[in-house]
């Protein structure tokens, strides 16, 4: 399970506002990560994005006995990589997009032991409660691929592990796909073909990229950045592996006493959040 994150910095303010450089231009959501900046070259060096994205990366392949946590599976149920950035259109619109690398074929069956693609979650407040989800299948006859659904906890399918390594279906509290939910905006996508030669394990590889007005995140995301922290997370349905992605908020409001205690000793730095595993 992917638990990397990039937090953002404490500055000595009740208010603490980040500038998050965004992507140049637009992207172009056709499943071609070549404007992210990410390269299959066969080289470690070909995750990392252009300035401006946001990234997380664990290409664990067939390693470890195929555990990837928190479940098995290796290469063809491994999530290697998840990007994140957005930028606002020449129509004022201000859009999130997001990228996903994953050795898990997204047209894998769901029959028996094979378990298909998942939803991305979005979690504003970084507290376990998914605000949206946005589909990357049809999941009803309402529910649609690209629909950017509304939703608590409870519209959410979960995997197949209660804890690392403990299969217990009927205990999982880590979410997969929407069930059900409501209906608030469309997200643009689109799914890469096979390719490899991606880090330097090899295998299989597809690129999920997603494109996501804000406006239908409601009062969540006011204006062109984001008002409060919030992750992006994915999984297929067994949940075998999970990524993360935690960005920072664009605007922080701290506690009074906290924010001049920071302004007594001047302090500004990165910060490192490691996320745990919800049970």
């Amino acid at each position: 399970m992917k638990t990397t994150s990039l937090a953002g910095f404490a500055l000595a303010f009740v208010t603490a506002a980040i500038a998050l450089p965004a992507h140049a231009n637009p992207l172009t959501i056709d499943g071609n990560f070549a404007d992210w900046g990410v390269k299959n070259n066969g080289t470690l060096a070909g995750w990392t994005p252009n300035s401006g994205v946001l990234f997380t990366v664990e290409d664990q392949s067939n390693a470890n006995g195929g555990y990837l946590s928190p479940g098995w599976g290796g290469q063809a149920y491994d999530a290697e990589a998840m990007y994140l950035t957005w930028y606002t259109k020449a129509d004022g619109q201000t859009y999130l997009a997001l990228g996903l690398i994953t050795g898990h074929d997204p047209n894998t069956p769901t029959s028996g032991n094979s378990y298909g693609r998942g939803d991305f979650a979005i979690d504003f407040g970084r507290d376990g409660s998914f605000e949206f989800g946005v589909l990357t299948a049809d999941r009803s006859s309402t529910l649609h691929q690209g629909d950017v659904v509304s939703t608590t906890n409870a519209d959410w399918a979960t995997g197949l592990w209660s804890a690392p390594g403990v299969y217990d279906p009927a205990h999982s509290t880590y979410i997969t796909k929407v069930n059900t939910g409501t209906d608030v905006g469309n997200a643009s996508m689109a799914i890469s073909n096979r390719f490899g030669n991606m880090g330097t394990l090899g295998g299989n590889h597809w690129f999920y990229e997603v494109e996501i007005p804000v406006s239908a995140f409601g009062n969540h995301w006011v204006g062109n950045t984001p008002s409060e922290s919030f992750d992006v997370q994915w999984t297929m349905l067994c949940a075998n592996d999970i990524i993360i992605l935690d960005p920072p908020a664009a605007t922080v409001s701290e506690p009074a006493s906290l924010a001049l205690a920071l302004g007594a000793f001047g302090l500004a730095g990165l910060a490192r959040r490691r996320k745990p595993v919800r049970h």
